[in-house]
């Protein structure tokens, strides 16, 4: 059977097959929002034939990585835990996670390491009432976590990954069983209240959330303050409309490269045959600029409407935690640039990192941070 999906061109071929790698790669608009939403394509990365056999290893109830039926089972019982409803009732606690990480910035600061990074990573221990302890722990083992997530990991990446993976789930279900009995006002306590959920689906949404939730929100805190910090008028755009100037720092500046899918079915993308079991590389960053959809797509423009990007998915896949990282990427920025509206960067050239998947800085170096 083949799935027929129009599709055209952006400038040449926007389904292209390398050989070097064995892989379809997919930039247009249109076809990566068609793979996305299609229901011939899989998440797993165990369908994957390129990829590495200790991926078998990583835990396989983290929401990324599940198809249907069971990836619809488990994001009906748990998104009423991520609704923006339900993350505004936070929005208090971020805010003063944000003044605290401010509070310890001094004059010149690096600010992936200091502030973009701190950010998440604390608001993620707060929503799980971790203590300090667990605080950090997440914090020594979430960048060798983070390496499940990335599209070209070696066995070592993949090893490291599960290896903290284990430790973390340690570390967490004693925490779960007390939250069974005792429960609070976390996430914890909040998922496993939900009907029909597994306690090993609880500790997949909290790697999940440790994983790609602070990641994604780190990379996108330091690449808007880069792009902000670089012209006045965006720092104004930002404090008038901190909501939609988010969306646009999404499209532009999105902490995501790419995402996979392995084909279901032999599919037609593009005017290409993708045959059943080929890997696709869907590149959401190139897709966000496509002039097909969005004029003068590489001009970062606050004022843009630019709802419709991809930096978060789309379809059934959708970014669970995309509120959240919302919420607290506009705290973070509006906050930051309030209290130092004269910041500038002390390095002209940016520090990024070597990664196929995340648009991630290794290094922001800012000065003249004075208090306002």
């Amino acid at each position: 059977m083949t799935t027929s999906i129009a599709g055209q061109s952006i400038a040449g071929q926007s389904v292209r097959y390398d050989d070097e790698y064995g892989v379809y790669f997919v930039d247009g608009y249109d076809e990566v929002s068609a793979v996305l939403r299609g229901s011939g394509w899989s998440s797993d990365p165990r369908r994957n034939p390129l990829a590495p056999a200790e991926i078998r290893d990583l835990p396989q109830t983290a929401l990324i990585f599940m198809d249907p039926p069971d990836h619809t089972r488990l994001r009906r019982i748990v998104g009423p835990v991520f609704t923006p409803r339900s993350i505004e009732r936070i929005r208090p606690r971020v805010a003063s996670i944000v003044e605290a990480a401010l509070d310890g910035l001094d004059e010149s600061a690096e600010l992936v390491s200091e502030f973009a990074y701190v950010v998440p990573l604390a608001v993620i221990a707060e929503l799980l009432d971790v203590g300090a302890e667990g605080a950090e722990l997440f914090a020594d083992l979430t960048p060798d976590l983070v390496k499940m997530l990335e599209l070209d990991a070696t066995p070592e990446d993949l090893v490291a990954s599960v290896d903290a993976s284990v430790e973390l789930m340690l570390e967490l279900t004693p925490i779960l069983a007390d939250r069974k009995q005792h429960p609070g006002d976390d996430f914890i306590s909040a998922l496993l209240a939900q009907d029909g959920i597994t306690v090993d689906e609880v500790l997949g949404t909290c790697l999940l959330l440790l994983a790609a939730g602070h990641e994604t929100t780190a990379n996108l805190i330091a690449n808007g303050t880069r792009a902000l910090v670089q012209n006045p008028a965006h720092v104004r755009q930002l404090a008038h409309d901190p909501v939609n100037a988010v969306e646009e720092l999404l499209r532009v500046e999105g902490p995501v490269k790419m995402a996979g899918r392995t084909a279901l079915e032999d599919v037609e993308l593009g005017g290409v045959t993708i045959p059943a079991g080929s890997f696709v590389l869907l590149q959401l960053d190139r897709a966000n600029v496509d002039p097909r959809r969005f004029d003068d797509p590489l001009r970062l423009d606050l004022g843009r409407k630019s709802h419709g990007h991809l930096a978060f998915g789309s379809g059934p896949h959708f970014c669970l935690g995309a509120a959240l990282s919302r919420m607290e990427t506009a705290e973070a920025l509006t906050r930051l640039f309030a209290r130092h509206p004269d910041l500038e960067l002390a390095d002209e050239e940016p520090s990024w990192r070597v990664s196929n998947t995340f648009r991630a800085l290794t290094e922001l170096h800012v000065r003249a941070l004075r208090a306002s």
